[in-house]
């Protein structure tokens, strides 16, 4: 297996991992009606824990050789990133998973940051890349859309989905840069701790929380494990196969939540989760998104990066 194919299959594991957490997040906030800002900050800390103790030698001489300098990328990269998974998750509780990541992950997120990385990294996909790329996206759109969905109506959780987006995208182009030159393992799980400490602190600052029972905080504390492994996963990708192509693919996680969503739904049938209203349009959608993913790995095209070739 080559490295390109090897790297698809990761950007695919983590936006699997992701579709899994998404309905995660719409049940703690729509069942277990846990406050949205626990929701946003605890796992992440939690999943921060967990990579930092794969590590914790290399955790602290990352923080000691940072620099001024790093240290203020590191402020950047885990304030959008706490920025963005706030109106991520608060986009869900609103609208529903599925349409979150119609407007967000599915297509402005994808969208922001193919811009960003060629501006920023210099990234170009190919002629090919593009045609596997829109297929993708098309996939996913014609899983997650339906009449009331594709509308001009827009509310408080639309606009989170698509402010969401430009602030992860972005926290994907700094990421990206500093994945360059620094551990992967460390980074990730400085990049959890940090942005969920920040988004901790700005909870407890305005004095919103509400504090859950025993079994909430056990719940938060287990969702660690899915920041932990889908940020990993998600930035294992980025200096590998570049960031343009790792978002593209990362978009189906778009399609693998509906997946989720039937599967939690067959076994929860009272679950309270909003589905997309055609069931064979998603299936329909998912295998022009696969299609796309096909074309992506069948050709051996590779993006010119400010990295060089990796």
């Amino acid at each position: 297996m080559d490295t390109r194919t090897k790297y698809i299959i990761v950007v695919l594991v983590s936006a699997l991992w992701v579709a899994f957490e998404s309905v995660l997040v719409e049940g703690a906030l729509r069942i277990a009606d846990i406050h949205i800002f626990l929701v946003s900050s605890i796992p992440l800390i939690s999943g921060g824990i967990i990579l930092i103790g794969i590590a914790p030698q290399g955790a602290s001489a990352f923080s000691k050789g940072l620099g001024r300098k790093g240290w203020g990328w590191m402020t950047i990269l885990c304030a959008l990133s706490a920025s963005g998974a706030f109106m991520w998750f608060d986009a869900i509780g609103r609208i529903g998973a599925s349409k979150e990541a119609l407007l967000g992950g599915g297509s402005s997120e994808v969208l922001f940051v193919v811009i960003l990385s060629a501006v920023f990294l210099k990234e170009r996909l190919n002629r090919w890349e593009v045609v596997g790329s829109l297929l993708v996206i098309v996939g996913v759109f014609v899983v997650l859309a339906n009449a009331k969905e594709v509308s001009f109506s827009v509310g408080p959780g639309e606009i989170e989905a698509i402010v969401s987006s430009l602030f992860l995208g972005t926290s994907v182009i700094v990421a990206t840069y500093l994945l360059y030159t620094n551990d992967l393992t460390v980074l990730s799980g400085i990049q959890l701790l940090y942005s969920g400490v920040i988004m901790l602190a700005f909870s407890v600052a305005l004095g919103i929380v509400r504090l859950p029972d025993l079994g909430g905080w056990l719940l938060l504390v287990a969702m660690g494990a899915m920041p932990a492994v889908g940020l990993w996963t998600y930035n294992a990708a980025l200096p590998r196969i570049g960031a343009s192509l790792t978002s593209v693919l990362f978009a189906l996680s778009g399609v693998m939540t509906v997946g989720v969503q039937l599967l939690v739904l067959g076994i929860f049938p009272d679950a309270d989760i909003q589905l997309p209203q055609s069931i064979a349009l998603a299936v329909l959608g998912g295998a022009v998104a696969f299609a796309g993913v096909y074309l992506l790995n069948t050709d051996r095209g590779r993006m010119k990066s400010a990295a060089g070739k990796i």
